[in-house]
């Protein structure tokens, strides 16, 4: 079991090798060794994948799968880059450009990937894996892990002893004008007097004789060479002060990337503070009005039929299942009054850290959900969800891992979604835009209510009540339990609130 595991680590440090390879030479269009190492493997694509699976193998949960890898994949990336930082003075790594990142060495878009990846860890790649290596003889398999190790153990050593003298000559002065020197054009007359006073001979002669120096050192030392292509980022931390504030202005892929973080804060400005006066001019749905709130009702509605959709799929018995909350339409309420009241009650906070509306997001989502579950069951008697046999749940209700998911879709929803749908639904035609709100505000009035209707209906059918009337005949007749078993699956019928019933964790 060992040997399987070591295999699979080495099996997917080479496959995040290929993967680091293909997007460096999309983004560089060429071949760059990407690998920390000289051989073909990125060690923390293996620890990862084995750590994960280790880690979330005793979970069934789909939802707590994602979760515990999100978290192990960017403690494992954390980590990583502050042990390489603080062991060989470099950063390997920089999302100090990305939207939600942590001192650089973390970002949510990557957190979000790790967690999308353990699931299909855990449930298809190792153990897939796992038979693909147990059809290899074990003799062959305990030779082959040695030799591995043994490669990679040399390859390390050599590594380490590499970057220590590299660490060296990034520490050379003449390095730094020699950066100096090579964007001189970019920088203007002030650097280029900043490089003449370091080096007290003119730019022009200077320069040219440590470029010279800098390609012999670079053919010399084939490792140097690659690791600066590698690495782009690389710098030395005791002259961070100047390399970095000189990369930050030369860097052309950091110079794009900072523009359209700016970009994306100056579209959360423009939305969240605009003072757009009203006027025949003002675009359909301007400001924090009703439609612009109904429309992003709607959206979270169908959103929400996704999400649910693609989490039946991915979780066992991995068959499609019909999630919805009214009869008509694919729209799962609770995302959509979700989104509604996210938006309202963090309107005033995009500009806060991540942390601070990730935890408001936490427990206005928490309590929205636990609300939403005791409205239910006061009104109809049933429950859609019910969580008590879960960690950390409330009366059956909510959960600390669902807590854990409306902070992060809080967070993203009010610094990134929410800008750009507010823009998109602006775009809108004003009559088109006000003729399909008036329409489709209809219907929803309709279909909530005849769903409600059915629902109530339903719980007196289970009362053993009698239809007495013409609109409970007819509730009986098109709106019967075995059409709402189809509508409403996971909906279960447990009474008033005092006993309420514990039917085992179900899922929204």
């Amino acid at each position: 079991m060992v040997y399987a595991y070591i295999l699979i680590f080495f099996m997917f440090g080479f496959v995040g090798w290929l993967c680091e390879v293909a997007y460096a030479a999309v983004e560089q269009k060429k071949f760059v060794n990407r690998g920390f190492l000289n051989g073909p493997i990125c060690p923390i694509y293996g620890f990862g994948v084995v750590l994960i699976y280790l880690a979330v193998k005793p979970f069934t949960n789909m939802a707590a799968i994602v979760i515990a890898s999100m978290i192990l994949g960017t403690l494992l990336e954390l980590i990583t880059g502050f042990v390489l930082e603080k062991v060989f003075h470099q950063k390997w790594w920089d999302y100090s450009n990305q939207p939600h990142n942590f001192r650089g060495y973390v970002c949510l878009r990557f957190s979000i990937v790790w967690g999308l990846a353990g699931a299909a860890i855990a449930k298809i790649i190792v153990p897939v894996s796992e038979d693909i290596i147990n059809i290899i003889p074990k003799t062959f398999s305990s030779v082959l892990v040695y030799v591995l190790l043994g490669l990679m153990a040399v390859d390390f050593i050599v590594t380490a002893l590499s970057i220590v003298g590299l660490n060296r000559k990034l520490k050379n002065l003449e390095y730094v004008i020699l950066k100096l020197k090579e964007e001189s054009a970019l920088l203007g007359e002030s650097i280029i007097s900043q490089a003449k006073e370091i080096a007290g001979k003119t730019v022009v002669s200077e320069a040219a004789r440590l470029k010279v120096k800098y390609e012999e050192m670079l053919k010399t030392n084939r490792f140097h060479s690659r690791i600066i292509k590698a690495f782009p980022d690389l710098h030395s931390i005791k002259y961070n002060k100047s390399l970095e504030e000189v990369r930050q202005n030369l860097d052309s892929i950091k110079r794009k990337s900072s523009q359209a973080l700016k970009k994306h804060n100056e579209m959360a400005i423009a939305v969240y503070e605009e003072k757009r006066e009203k006027s025949s001019n003002a675009p359909f749905a301007s400001g924090l009005s009703f439609s612009k709130l109904f429309w992003v009702f709607m959206i979270g509605n169908f959103v929400g039929f996704l999400l649910e959709t693609m989490y039946c799929l991915l979780s066992p018995p991995h068959q499609f299942e019909l999630r919805v909350s009214v009869v008509y339409g694919p729209f799962i309420l609770v995302y959509g009054f979700g989104a509604v009241i996210m938006t309202l009650l963090l309107y005033k906070l995009y500009n806060q850290k991540d942390v601070m509306i990730f935890l408001a997001s936490m427990f206005i989502g928490a309590t929205f959900e636990y609300t939403c579950s005791l409205f239910q069951q006061m009104a109809f008697g049933t429950v859609s969800w019910e969580y008590s046999g879960s960690a950390l749940s409330v009366g059956g209700r909510t959960n600390l891992m669902y807590a854990f998911f409306w902070g992060i879709l809080g967070l993203v929803w009010i610094k990134d979604i929410y800008p750009r749908m507010s823009r998109l639904i602006e775009k809108f035609p004003k009559k088109i835009g006000r003729v399909l709100t008036v329409a489709v505000a209809i219907f929803m009035v309709f279909d909530m209510a005849i769903s409600s209707a059915a629902v109530y209906r339903q719980t007196e059918r289970h009362k053993g009540i009698k239809a007495t009337n013409e609109i409970q005949v007819f509730l009986d007749k098109h709106y019967d339990d075995e059409f709402l078993n189809i509508i409403y699956p996971n909906m279960q019928y447990v009474g008033d609130v005092d006993i309420l019933s514990k039917v085992g964790a179900k899922d929204k």
